[in-house]
């Protein structure tokens, strides 16, 4: 029994007319004729009579059928808006980091994020260090890459030293400090160095490293923007200590030289925060890339 015979059927009943009912649905009236004869030799019975030719009214048994039919086109109607596919709406897992340590980690961390888990848009935020642990107490922020991280009461964060990442001295390629094997902190004396934001963390801790190594008389200047201070290390204006994750790419392709010190500086640990709400697949995911990633770069 096809459905169009069936829609044919109540288009007849609703207009009480072949030739309108052959109106409403586009088709001419041969067709529609054509389909209720089909249905009544299937159901072996008349279903309408015409008055005068014009008119049309049920028949006995097409007054019984028709609650049926008219039933049946409501439940198929019923069935296409139950699989109607609806417009899938991602959720979001936010992330935080800082700038210039998001531009290293954060392309190949999102490309294995969108391939694990394609129903997720994961939106990157820049924010400090010291904001980051209320933005995801608060829930405004799902995960976050820190510097340090002030210990507390924080039950709904789960904390996570990934990696110890190196800092080191760097120059331009034609600085007299490459011409050294090893370069003492008394060398650095009256030189320019260039540092990002005296309130950063790992900058402080430079500065008592310089400090406890008597070095006192040099020329600082500050840049909170590392693209630029890359810049001037590379025109040589200055040198600066960063951490090695930041100008992997200027000594790969030689635009800047690491100067060997004679005195290690000390590591800056990275820690990963993470809500206790974020999905645990999701949560080993982060911390097992996050690892591998920084690992690269600790074995560059």
């Amino acid at each position: 029994m096809e459905l169009k015979n069936i829609e044919a059927f109540l288009m007849v009943v609703e207009k009480n007319s072949f030739s309108a009912a052959a109106d409403a649905l586009y088709i001419s009236q041969p067709t529609i004729s054509v389909r209720i004869q089909q249905l009544e030799n299937e159901l072996n019975c008349t279903l309408f009579d015409r008055e005068n030719g014009k008119k049309t009214t049920l028949t006995h048994v097409g007054k019984k059928v028709y609650p049926y039919f008219q039933k049946a086109v409501q439940l198929i109607e019923e069935v296409q808006d139950v699989v109607k596919v609806e417009p899938e709406h991602l959720k979001e897992i936010k992330i935080s980091c800082i700038n210039h340590m998001g531009v290293e980690i954060m392309p190949e961390l999102l490309k294995i994020l969108y391939d694990c888990f394609p129903s997720y848009e994961f939106p990157i935020e820049i924010r400090s260090t010291e904001q980051l642990t209320e933005d995801i107490s608060t829930g405004k922020v799902d995960i976050g890459f820190a510097y340090h991280f002030e210990k507390g009461s924080h039950p709904d964060l789960s904390v996570i030293k990934i990696a110890n990442e190196q800092n080191i001295l760097v120059c331009a390629p034609d600085h007299p400090l490459t011409k050294l094997e090893k370069v003492t902190p008394s060398n650095l004396e009256n030189e320019r160095i260039i540092v990002y934001n005296s309130e950063f963390v790992t900058t402080k801790n430079i500065e008592e490293f310089l400090e406890k190594n008597r070095l006192k008389d040099y020329k600082k200047a500050e840049i909170s923007n590392v693209g630029w201070l890359k810049m001037m290390v590379r025109k040589g204006l200055g040198i600066a200590f960063l951490q090695e994750i930041i100008v992997r790419e200027e000594l790969k392709n030689g635009n800047l030289k690491k100067v060997p010190l004679s005195k290690s500086l000390p590591p800056t640990p990275i820690y990963l925060v993470l809500h206790s709400k974020l999905p645990q697949n999701i949560k080993e995911t982060i911390i097992e890339t996050s690892k591998m990633i920084f690992g690269k770069f600790e074995n560059l």
